[in-house]
């Protein structure tokens, strides 16, 4: 039975490739160290860098939809402003939205296909 030293050495010996390569990457430990590192966190870590643009970017959506729904807020309180203040606004508004009507009046719907 082979050791393992031996085993190791013939399965370099047999692919010459992988010999070069971790031949290479004993000599510059630091730069190996370095880029393992910056992949760890680019790709497996809790908080990578991938996950990190896919929060900003939910982050920008959301920032979208606040100013969005403040834009609407403000719209709408407008709105109600001009029904306080205005009697005739508000007869139009609960004429078109709630059907109602005058005593002496008829209402007809005409619905659009």
């Amino acid at each position: 039975m082979r050791s393992p030293k031996e085993a190791l050495r013939s399965f370099a010996d047999r692919h010459p490739q992988i010999k070069r390569t971790a031949t290479y990457l004993l000599r510059h430990k630091l730069m190996t160290v370095l880029i393992l590192f910056l992949v760890w966190i680019t790709f497996f870590d809790r908080n990578s860098l991938l996950l990190h643009v896919e929060r900003e970017r939910n982050i920008a959506a959301l920032q979208d939809s606040i100013s969005f729904y403040k834009r609407e807020i403000e719209r709408q309180k407008t709105f109600l402003r001009e029904l306080e203040s205005d009697p005739k606004q508000m007869e139009k508004f609960v004429r078109e939205h709630y059907n109602l009507k005058k005593d002496d009046e008829d209402i007809y719907l005409i619905r659009r296909p």
